[in-house]
């Protein structure tokens, strides 16, 4: 098998392929690959069997069906439609609206006489030739058919080849350039068919040799290399009129011959669910195609011969390769339309991952969900290997060239043929770089990004599982308890298979800028917030006794140069502050990180001007009482400062875990005191802070009623809803006056009339909002 041949056509494939710039949402993977697969149905297929191959998946590995035999000429060029052929075309008319395949009609089988006789009697006469041609032209456009097959085996004359061949020729003019004209005939080619100057092979679109079960080319006079020579040698009427490669089409059998009746392959394979790709014969006991139990040896086709041939018509510009037939084919793995379509798939670069025909968001959705996995190395430069890459699902899976990882590089290369195809890719962290479930952010300018390398591609995004809402839980009391995002991303660690092949061992990262930039050389004061969580259940044994268990949280200047970190030590169990560019400055270290133990971070980020700058943490558990952590008497667990004139601008935040650790973090919460608590003017009720509760703050709260989100405009209680809990602080507080930011004891006597009118236009906003 020429395995490594294959390469020759995709980088033939890549090299024409045009990207412009018109991007659609999918293609067809046949016409990318530049390669059909061409599925027969004869007219004794059940009606049963029709219908199944709608749900069966069968017309995802064809990109053209032919009708056989359902419609027969008569001898004047009339049509006749059997009882089951009516049945067959409507199944297949409405199957073909559904699932976007060619359908095709094929004639041998005739009407009122013998196939010769018949045939005959319809070439040799104009009269006759036109009544048909006008018929089959009516048959086709009422079932929206893409081209018409002719299957007369075979005219025995000089004059009835001339014969024919006219047929053809008027066929493919009443047709025209948009619908396709094909003719069967067996492996060899019948000299007498060029000797005649009505012959021109340039009529027929594709020329279907039935030399089904031999192999593509083993140096023998019965493979398709000598047969297909022998139609390329029809030159008797000039070699510009022979057949030519991109003419030429090998079949595939699926179905057992050379034994006691004919069985279908779908028969032997469920017999041998197990059977070999190589094996070219079958032994044992089976039903035939009519239901009567067989026993005996029969010669069928292997999948290794299917991709051989596959290989070889690509190999020599051949169109495709067609199939007799449908019915007969398995419907699982061992189908060999299946094989067929795999083979050409991958040889041709083509990234129908889900095998459906289609390039699409599918394809790509389904490798983005399984980055990271290991679905085993395979290899597929023998035919040993490439069965094994076949039968693992490794191509489906997203390993396209069956390394074992689906890695980056999977995701790269189907975002370049994307591109070249001009597929539009889904918003996959994969394809664009970017967190988009990663949401529930404060403070920070658009999406996170995952790091990039010295030649800015996208470092293993595989590395990152993005949760559902509420992944990390965490439950605490107090008014600082619920400040953390509800949305969390896992960084892992290299599993067992990357360890053996020594991969991924880069640090993990993503960062994103900040909708202002902190600045420590004036008095700009931060805090931030995360959930954060050591995970051990997938480490290595190596990786629980190693140091370099560490995930940090960097703060960076516009340069991307780390300022300070706060640092996670996993196998230490402890919490950081890191000084990293400013040389004197402190690095403190406490306990207290457990593992597999959710964690909410808090932190301050205090700017002294020319002084010395300060950050503190506290890491707290669940269950742990949290207050305002904005308070001046909040209690920070790690506090430390910077050397005086330290005052980097902070314009990004980046989070760095080393590949022998894993963490769960939530998304960064960040901004003012007042951008996480209500200020306590605002939490007495002076919503428009002019010192004084009065009847200007309800103008506030009215116009604000029903507006929600982080922190909207007079909420007084910090429920993050304007609503009437906020309107009682105020009415309670009204006439205060409010004085260093506390609430005086001085009181303005309370206009009853005032608050009977406030409270009626409550009822009325809430009666409004309820409505709404």
């Amino acid at each position: 098998m020429s395995f490594a041949r294959f390469a020759l056509s995709a980088f033939v494939l890549l090299a024409c392929s045009t990207n412009t710039s018109a991007v659609t949402t999918a293609v067809s993977a046949w016409d990318a690959a530049e390669f059909r697969i061409w599925g027969f149905v004869p007219d004794w297929t059940t009606q049963s069997q029709v219908t199944s191959f709608s749900t069966d998946g069968v017309y995802d590995h064809v990109s053209d069906v032919i009708y056989f035999g359902g419609v027969r000429p008569t001898a004047n060029g009339n049509l006749v439609t059997t009882s089951a052929g009516a049945q067959h075309l409507s199944k297949l008319k409405a199957h073909a609206a559904t699932h976007d395949f060619r359908l095709h009609m094929s004639m041998f089988t005739v009407s009122g006489g013998t196939v010769d006789d018949v045939w005959n009697s319809i070439v040799g006469n104009s009269a006759n030739r036109a009544n048909f041609v006008s018929n089959v032209v009516n048959l086709m456009n009422a079932n929206n058919m893409s081209g018409f097959n002719l299957d007369w085996e075979r005219p025995s004359t000089d004059t009835e080849w001339a014969n024919y061949t006219q047929l053809a020729k008027d066929l493919k003019a009443a047709l025209g350039p948009s619908r396709e004209v094909s003719v069967d005939d067996f492996g060899y080619a019948d000299s007498d068919w060029d000797d005649t100057p009505t012959f021109d092979a340039r009529t027929y679109d594709q020329l279907f040799l039935m030399g089904y079960h031999y192999p593509a080319d083993d140096g023998t006079n019965l493979d398709y290399e000598t047969f297909a020579a022998s139609h390329r040698n029809l030159t008797g009427q000039g070699a510009e009129k022979a057949f030519v490669n991109e003419q030429i089409v090998p079949g595939i059998g699926t179905w057992g011959t050379n034994g006691p009746g004919v069985v279908s392959l779908k028969n032997i394979v469920a017999a041998a669910p197990n059977l070999p790709s190589d094996a070219g014969t079958y032994t044992g006991t089976v039903g035939d195609i009519n239901g009567a139990t067989r026993t005996g040896t029969w010669t069928i086709e292997s999948r290794d011969q299917v991709r051989d041939k596959v290989q070889f018509a690509l190999d020599h510009n051949m169109p495709g390769i067609m199939s007799w037939t449908l019915h007969y084919d398995a419907t699982n793995q061992m189908s060999l339309h299946r094989v067929a379509h795999h083979y050409a798939m991958f040889a041709q670069d083509v990234p129908d991952l889900n095998l459906d025909g289609v390039v699409d968001a599918d394809d790509a959705t389904g490798l983005s969900d399984r980055m990271g996995t290991v679905p085993g190395w395979t290899g597929t430069n023998t035919a040993a290997r490439f069965e094994n890459f076949y039968i693992r699902g490794n191509w489906e899976k997203g390993d396209h060239d069956g390394n074992g990882f689906v890695r980056q590089d999977d995701a790269d290369w189907l975002a370049d043929r994307f591109t070249a195809l001009g597929v539009a890719l889904p918003d996959r962290l994969s394809y664009t770089g970017e967190f988009e479930r990663f949401t529930d952010s404060r403070g920070v300018a658009g999406r996170w990004l995952v790091g990039r390398d010295s030649e800015d591609k996208l470092e293993e995004t595989g590395n990152f599982t993005q949760h559902a809402a509420n992944y990390l839980p965490f439950s605490a009391s107090g008014v600082g308890a619920a400040m953390h995002s509800n949305s969390a991303i896992t960084l892992r660690n290299q599993n067992a298979a990357e360890r053996y092949d020594t991969l991924n061992t880069a640090p993990r990262t993503l960062n994103v800028p900040l909708e202002s930039p902190i600045d420590l050389g004036g008095h700009d004061e931060r805090y931030f917030t995360m959930l954060v969580r050591q995970n051990t259940s997938s480490l290595l044994s190596t990786q629980l006794t190693s140091p370099n268990r560490v995930l940090a949280i960097e703060f960076v200047d516009a340069a991307g140069s780390n300022q300070f970190d706060v640092a996670f030590l996993g196998q230490q169990q402890q919490v950081s502050i890191r000084s990293q560019a400013d040389t004197t400055g402190g690095d403190v270290t406490a306990a207290g990180f457990a593992p597999n133990t959710t964690y909410l971070l808090i932190g301050r980020i205090q700017g002294n001007g020319a002084g010395a700058n300060t950050l503190s943490v506290s890491l707290l558990p669940a269950g742990a009482s949290i207050g305002n952590f904005a308070a001046e008497d909040f209690q920070w667990n790690l506090t430390t400062t910077s050397s005086n004139g330290f005052n980097p601008l902070i314009a990004d935040v980046r989070l760095q875990s080393l590949y022998e650790g894993s963490f769960t973090v939530s998304n960064l919460w960040l901004g003012t005191a007042a951008d996480f608590f209500a200020s306590p003017s605002a939490a007495a009720g002076d919503f428009n802070g002019d010192g004084l509760v009065n009847l200007s703050d309800y103008s506030v709260w009215r116009d604000a009623l029903g507006t929600s989100g982080d922190f909207p405009p007079a909420d007084a209680n910090g429920n993050g809803v304007v609503d009437a809990g906020d309107y009682q602080v105020w009415k309670q507080n009204f006439g205060t006056v409010i004085a260093n930011t506390s609430v005086a004891t001085a009181r303005v006597p309370e206009p009853s009339a005032m608050l009977l009118v406030a409270g009626a236009c409550l009822l009325l906003a809430t009666r409004q909002i309820r409505r709404s």
